[in-house]
């Protein structure tokens, strides 16, 4: 028995051998790949193109499409990714509005949105959305979390049919693809908890550009106890009648660690593509196939 436990030890540390040497050459090749991209950054390390592969599954070719349109992308909308002091009066306006937060769950991890602004009074759309770019960076720079999946709870208890006039429903449309085709995540469920209940309408806004297969994963719930059915107490925040840490604490966590870092925040060419220098016919037209999606 004793033999038997020493043989599985140590089929399963040649097992992650084995994985670990793959990645390094999977990364050394996606290197040499964007070194030879002269549209392409040069500021990607080591650890972001593991998490690249890791949210592509470890396809070469699923990983230089997600980094394309991840690079694309921050070139083509100059609104969200350019002037992002976090110091900045607008900004820090945007953030005492919004919470974002993680939490793991077992192989899974939780990505938490609320905006908190009932009477719409701090609303301005491209802040909001900027403020959503600068915590998605953190994330991806200095979050070390690889998950089998990804759960995205988006709180809409703030949501309201006054934002549709102040927004900008095809831009939103576009930045929506860029969250699910360009940032190296999981999308494995969807829950739109605190629903108004005219939430149908503001989703047809967006639901004609979703992959079908997103729509199939994606639920809506009137209040926050749905979740329980999908998703262990232990795991939820206490403002979702969980037992984690509130949403509060953590984000102002993460609003702390972004101010840490406002050097990050200063360079508006971080991460960009020069698109003078892409090739034609590569332009990044935003409505590129949806990566697969892990779906239970």
């Amino acid at each position: 028995m004793i033999n038997k436990r020493i043989s599985d030890k140590l089929k399963s540390k040649n097992i992650l051998v084995t994985m670990s040497n793959t990645m390094m050459k999977d990364v050394a090749f996606i290197k040499e790949w964007i070194a030879k991209e002269p549209y392409l950054p040069q500021d990607l390390d080591e650890f972001m193109i593991k998490k690249f592969l890791h949210s592509c599954y470890g396809s070469l070719e699923a990983t230089k499409r997600c980094i394309d349109r991840f690079c694309s992308t921050r070139s083509q909308m100059p609104e969200v990714f350019t002037k992002r002091d976090p110091q900045a009066e607008n900004v820090k306006t945007a953030f005492s509005v919004t919470r974002v937060c993680t939490y793991k769950a077992g192989e899974d991890e939780i990505l938490v949105h609320h905006y908190d602004d009932p009477e719409l009074e701090h609303f301005c759309f491209y802040d909001i959305l900027k403020t959503l770019t600068m915590q998605a960076d953190h994330w991806f720079r200095y979050h070390d979390v690889f998950p089998s999946g990804h759960i995205v709870i988006l709180d809409m208890s703030s949501f309201s049919l006054k934002m549709v006039p102040k927004a900008n429903v095809m831009f939103f449309r576009d930045f929506l693809l860029y969250l699910l085709e360009g940032l190296p995540v999981r999308v494995k469920k969807v829950f739109g908890i605190n629903a108004p209940s005219y939430y149908d309408k503001l989703y047809s806004l967006v639901k004609p550009v979703l992959p079908a297969e997103l729509c199939d994963i994606i639920h809506f719930y009137h209040d926050f106890e749905g979740l329980h059915k999908h998703i262990d107490k232990k795991y939820l925040p206490a403002e979702y009648g969980g037992d984690a840490t509130s949403v509060k604490v953590e984000d102002e966590d993460w609003k702390r660690k972004i101010n840490e870092n406002r050097e990050m925040y200063l360079n508006d060419n971080l991460w960009k593509a020069d698109l003078k220098l892409k090739p034609k016919g590569d332009g990044n037209s935003m409505n590129g196939s949806f990566r697969t999606l892990s779906i239970d």
